[in-house]
């Protein structure tokens, strides 16, 4: 073998090693990636395909359904109503960002007279409600409402940060006019935290602890160690005495820093 031969061998050679160090560059990351919460495997710490551990997406077989505890349909004036659902999600330290969800209303001969669909938030470790506004059922009559979630649960981790904090409803009282029931009650902030816009929802009971009829109002917000009074009021006298209240507080979880 002469110089000029051997000297074509050491350049090709020295091409064919900068090939297998770039080939070696482009493929290392992809052969000997780290684990992460969205490359389709059970690596890392999870406990799932891309859920528990250290990842955000909470594990099925670690989550149990929100359970539904009762739907109503509550009159207004004429033949609209109020539709509520009050909802328990028993998961301690998860919740859902975005759930859809269906009312369905049925009259007096179980006919289907009514669909509502809306989306919510779940709150983790809490009982809610969620309530659709005056839905009008023309000359149809009312008999009975059911309510499901319609998606998929998809279980975030989310700390109950929110059930512990500093925010009370204080001197609740229902009104003595039989026919034009109302509720008053104040809510105070006193927390160290500016609490954004919110709903609020009251709830009437009668003696059997049947939710009797239900009202939301949505507030702007309130600053720490401020107070702010709520007023509700129905147009139409209450099937049956109150005897207890419920007065909710829903803050979306998912939409605060603390």
């Amino acid at each position: 073998m002469n110089w000029a031969t051997k000297r074509k061998l050491q350049y090709l050679g020295g091409l064919f090693g900068l090939f297998l160090i770039a080939l070696f560059i482009f493929l290392y990351p992809i052969i000997f990636q780290k684990p992460t919460c969205g490359d389709g495997k059970q690596n890392g710490d999870e406990t799932g395909v891309d859920c528990g551990g250290s990842c955000q997406l909470m594990c099925k077989d670690k989550t149990s359904d929100p359970v539904v505890l009762w739907s109503r349909a509550f009159p207004v004036l004429d033949n609209t109503f109020n539709l509520v659902a009050f909802v328990e999600n028993q998961n301690k330290n998860s919740g859902v960002v975005n759930m859809p969800y269906e009312f369905r209303i049925y009259d007096v001969n179980n006919r289907l007279i009514g669909r509502r669909q809306g989306s919510t938030f779940i709150p983790p470790n809490k009982q809610f409600a969620i309530f659709e506004p005056r839905m009008d059922f023309g000359q149809s009559i009312v008999k009975s409402v059911t309510f499901e979630f319609t998606g998929p649960f998809i279980w975030i981790k989310k700390e109950p940060t929110l059930n512990n904090l500093s925010l009370y409803v204080d001197q609740v009282t229902v009104g003595e006019d039989k026919k034009s029931p109302s509720l008053s009650a104040v809510i105070k902030n006193e927390s160290i935290y500016d609490i954004p816009p919110f709903e609020v929802i009251a709830i009437l009971y009668d003696k059997d602890h049947n939710a009797i009829n239900a009202s939301k109002t949505i507030k702007d917000g309130l600053s720490s160690g401020q107070t702010l009074s709520v007023y509700f009021t129905w147009p139409l006298p209450l099937s049956s005495e109150p005897v207890t209240e419920d007065v909710l507080i829903s803050i979306n979880p998912f939409t605060v820093s603390f």
